[in-house]
């Protein structure tokens, strides 16, 4: 009689798993289509900022060596901050199953699968993320980029809102042309800022109504709202314009912009905590000499009243490497805020925290980043290396930490901003394809959405539900049997935020999608 010890049992268990999973071979169908769909496609759809669409087997296959070439060098999807860190909203980082998978499934043959397992796809359109009416669009008269390799084009353009009375603003969300590098969004509640096209101007200062930035692929900035006793945002008075303050870098010489910005205000009659849009940090007083690495430093603080911070935006430019910010209580705590270990200057964003972090009176904001001024580092625009200090063009440098952040209320942070920076709707009738197999009801629904099929004959299928930014938020139906005849589903969708959500189906490879509401 044969027996085995306990190690001898362990490893031949471990050999089983190894062989099945080196002879189970991976496809698109079943393992790689939901890790591109989820992660993906947000701008690497039809209508996205990214070159090609990633919709679809085929998209995915003529692409699948810049592909490759992305997820190993973790490149893409673009998220430099590190989740290990602090934990934020709506990130995209890939995590390590699914960046194994995915590569691995490149490696071995990219094999498409059986049609009908294949999950449904997110739904997008030209409208942007936000595709509810806005309050407010704005659109500046198209503009020739002026750069030169030696000087970056820094404009101004200020839109009058024409506002007759205040308003409350919820969300913002800019469509811009690729050539631009960033932008900076202002109130001017003067109504008087001038627009300006000298190549030099930066926008008012800092303190006087700065509401967040942009970057190209950035997702809209939502302030956190339940639609009921929590609601956060900016009020933008009667008479004020909006100023955009526009980077191009050297390269878009010549080419033409025509950004557009959509505000979606809150109702009159809510009443909204006010938020702060503010660089804490900064450091205007350093010089990076030549064939050199150096570590930059500001701090800021104690800060003489309790903050509810609710996102963080570092800043730095082409020889940046590292950045790292965080605050140290009266107490000697240590907050986490943003960590990037890999500094890239083409990917720079808000990040919106997963909770609310509370930093109490008497605390201290600090960051350190670190330069690479050698040949080592291929973004260095000058060869041979030179000293560079802070300044305004994409060759000299900035070491910046933005925030938002608001007076602190006991409970901020046990708030959830995923859950409470979904993209807002609009309550109009929403349209669906009479011509498809399925019918979704109510619309718009608070309690529970109802999915009913209408099928000649069983088919294998599937059904997602996804949110504005392309994330997953149900699987109704995932790769099941769905009877002949009439079938019903349903979703609690009580506990999801308002705003417009998509359903996406799969029935034997026939893909229908549309969208619906919860209020």
């Amino acid at each position: 009689m044969l027996k085995l010890s306990f190690s001898s049992l362990l490893g031949f268990i471990v050999i089983l798993i190894f062989s099945h999973s080196t002879f189970a071979q991976l496809t698109w169908a079943d393992d790689a289509a939901e890790i591109v769909f989820e992660n993906c496609t947000a701008c690497h759809n039809d209508n996205g900022i990214a070159p090609f669409s990633l919709m679809d087997y085929e998209s995915v296959l003529s692409n699948s060596g810049a592909i490759e070439a992305a997820v190993s060098d973790e490149y893409m999807p673009p998220w430099t901050a590190d989740d290990g860190y602090q934990s934020y909203a709506h990130s995209r980082k890939l995590t390590p199953i699914e960046k194994s998978t995915l590569l691995a499934w490149l490696d071995d043959g990219m094999a498409q699968g059986d049609l009908a397992d294949i999950p449904p796809a997110p739904v997008y359109s030209n409208e942007g993320f936000i595709q509810a009416e806005p309050d407010l669009e704005m659109i500046m008269e198209p503009y020739t980029s002026t750069a030169t390799f030696n000087q970056d084009d820094y404009i101004c353009i200020s839109l009058p809102t024409g506002l007759t009375e205040d308003k409350k603003l919820k969300a913002y969300h800019k469509l811009v042309i690729i050539i631009l590098h960033h932008c900076l969004v202002y109130i001017d509640d003067t109504g008087n800022y001038p627009t300006d096209f000298s190549g030099q101007c930066v926008g008012p200062n800092d303190d006087e109504g700065l509401i967040g930035g942009y970057t190209p692929g950035a997702v809209p900035t939502v302030f956190p709202s339940n639609g009921n006793d929590i609601n956060m945002g900016i009020t933008i008075p009667a008479g004020s314009n909006i100023v955009l303050a526009m980077h191009y870098p050297h390269g878009s010489a010549g080419e033409i912009d025509q950004t557009k910005i959509r505000l979606f205000f809150y109702d009159d009659d809510v009443e909204i905590r006010e938020v702060l849009t503010y660089p804490l940090l900064s450091n205007w007083t350093f010089n990076i000499q030549a064939n050199t690495q150096e570590e930059v430093m500001a701090q800021y603080g104690p800060i003489a009243q309790d903050l509810s911070v609710l996102s963080v935006f570092p800043h730095m430019h082409l020889l940046g490497e590292y950045i790292n910010s965080y605050a140290v209580t009266g107490d000697n705590e240590t907050i986490p805020l943003v960590k990037i270990p890999h500094w890239d200057f083409e990917w720079q964003e808000f990040y919106f925290f997963q909770n609310i972090q509370h930093v109490p009176s008497g605390s201290t904001f600090y960051a350190n980043g670190t330069y690479n001024n050698t040949n080592t580092n291929p973004h260095n625009p000058n060869s041979p290396p030179q000293n560079v200090g802070a300044g305004l063009n994409t060759s000299d440098e900035m070491f910046l930490v933005y925030f938002h952040f608001l007076e602190y209320q006991e409970g901020d942070e046990d708030l959830n901003l995923t859950e409470l920076t979904a993209l807002p709707s609009s309550l109009t009738e929403v349209k669906v394809n009479e011509e498809a197999f399925i019918n979704v009801y109510p619309n718009p629904a608070s309690e529970t959405v109802r999915f009913s099929f209408n099928l000649n004959s069983a088919a294998s299928g599937s059904l997602y539900v996804y949110d504005g930014f392309g994330g997953i938020v149900n699987k109704v139906i995932d790769r099941e049997s769905v009877a002949q005849g009439v079938s019903d589903y349903s979703m609690d969708v009580s506990s999801l935020s308002s705003g417009v959500y998509y359903y996406s189906v799969r029935i034997d490879g026939a893909l229908k999608a549309g969208k619906f509401i919860v209020e």
